[in-house]
């Protein structure tokens, strides 16, 4: 037998279920009428909106779900950003840390073309928080399918603008077989994006040289394919696991850590809460610094603006004295 409280939830899901379907079909007959020209692109995260609305130029109109100041890791998308994609052609997703997307997918029901960029893209991932080889191979032959499961990876591979550039040419492929017409331009805009991450790729490197081989303690594992690709060493991380907060024992290991390393400096993250942090900058006698790893107002909007203003923070931070 069901309890009121039981039978009160029931209703309120039903009800959800109704208001999520109305929004739909009202979202749909809007787009419906006003044509599809142009695309709507619905994307998780601000970097990969940034390269994508220079890919689409002025046929694709970019929609951001994160809010700027969010993680990722904790969002929780809210009923009414199922208008956004009942009116997409096309979502976006990173994977492995947005998979929260999955279930309003699931709720809006969306026919739009869905693309999931880490498994879009062939790399040599990092697999957990502390694996931060040096190795220079980003390609693997495809073969191995664990390297491809966007929950064992590590999935901030965005912050990378080598492994940004591979991503260029599926998303111009995607928005091509949405609009054909158009097809020439979106794989244009994309060639030309890809020489320019490649650029920014040899900018940063001669950014970041002067603290090349540095000793790092980031916030959680965000920065493993940026610290690869720039040869720095990341010794620790306060949050081993994003959105739980470590044990005192780790922590306590953390601080051991990083007088022992030479680390001079703790970066955290503007969409994380610094209290952890500041304990331990504290306990191991270290400055703080700030580093943002998803962009959006007040910080970086631009793709190329974010990966410059990190490096520089960086640099500023382990150059100081």
């Amino acid at each position: 037998m069901r309890t009121d409280s039981q039978n009160e939830a029931r209703a309120t899901k039903r009800i959800l279920a109704v208001l999520v379907a109305l929004v739909v079909g009202l979202a749909g007959s809007a787009g419906a009428q006003a044509g599809r020209q142009p695309l709507d692109v619905v994307v998780t995260l601000q970097p990969w909106a940034s390269l994508t609305s220079v890919i689409g130029g002025e046929h694709a109109t970019v929609t951001t779900l994160l809010p700027a100041g969010a993680s990722p890791h904790a969002f929780d998308p809210l009923p009414s950003q199922a208008v956004a994609l009942a009116r997409a052609d096309l979502v976006l997703m990173n994977g492995g840390l947005d998979d929260w997307l999955v279930r309003l997918l699931e709720a809006t029901a969306t026919s739009a073309r869905h693309l999931t960029l880490l498994t879009a893209i062939e790399f040599t991932g990092i697999e957990g928080a502390h694996d931060h080889g040096h190795d220079g191979d980003d390609h693997h032959s495809g073969d191995d399918e664990d390297e491809h499961d966007g929950e064992a990876l590590n999935p901030h591979v965005w912050l990378d603008p080598v492994l940004a550039a591979e991503a260029v040419g599926p998303i111009a492929d995607a928005l091509a077989e949405i609009d054909p017409e158009h097809a020439e331009e979106f794989r244009s805009n994309a060639a030309g994006l890809h020489s320019d991450l490649l650029r920014l790729d040899e900018e940063l490197r001669s950014t970041l040289q002067p603290v090349a081989g540095a000793p790092i303690v980031p916030f959680h594992d965000a920065w493993v394919y940026f610290a690869r690709r720039y040869d720095l060493d990341i010794v620790a991380t306060l949050e081993p696991f994003p959105g739980r907060e470590p044990s005192a024992a780790y922590l306590a290991a953390t601080v051991a850590q990083i007088r022992s390393s030479g680390v001079r400096v703790i970066f955290t993250e503007r969409q994380l809460n610094d209290r952890t942090a500041e304990v331990v900058a504290e306990s191991a006698g270290v400055e703080l610094a700030v580093l943002d790893p998803i962009g959006g107002v007040p910080g970086p909007n631009d793709y190329f603006d974010l990966l410059r203003w990190n490096a520089t923070i960086i640099v500023e931070a382990l150059g100081s004295e």
